[in-house]
């Protein structure tokens, strides 16, 4: 992680415009990441991700796909909307 701290700290002596840049930089690779993963479902596929609400991980089908997340049914768990890059497909 020492080049994780050295990246913060770079970020600490960035100008407002060069932090933009950054913050643009990333926005843009999360979004190609999200159309890569969405490219990869279908409706009906088989999916699990790992709850941020401390229930582990949680298997549904995915019931509707939208630009920015898809919405699942994960039976006992109930319904879900999670970032497409945040899934993994079950084969």
């Amino acid at each position: 992680m020492a080049n994780l701290n050295e990246v913060v700290s770079f970020i600490a002596k960035c100008s407002d415009e060069e932090r933009k840049t950054i913050v643009d930089a990333l926005n843009t690779q999360r979004r190609v990441a999200n159309e890569v993963a969405t490219k990869q479902l279908h409706i009906g596929a088989r999916v699990k991700f790992t709850s941020s609400k401390g229930r582990g991980i949680i298997e549904g089908r995915v019931t509707k796909i939208n630009k920015k997340s898809v919405k699942l049914d994960c039976d006992e768990h109930g319904r879900w909307t999670v970032s497409p890059n945040l899934l993994t497909l079950i084969k």
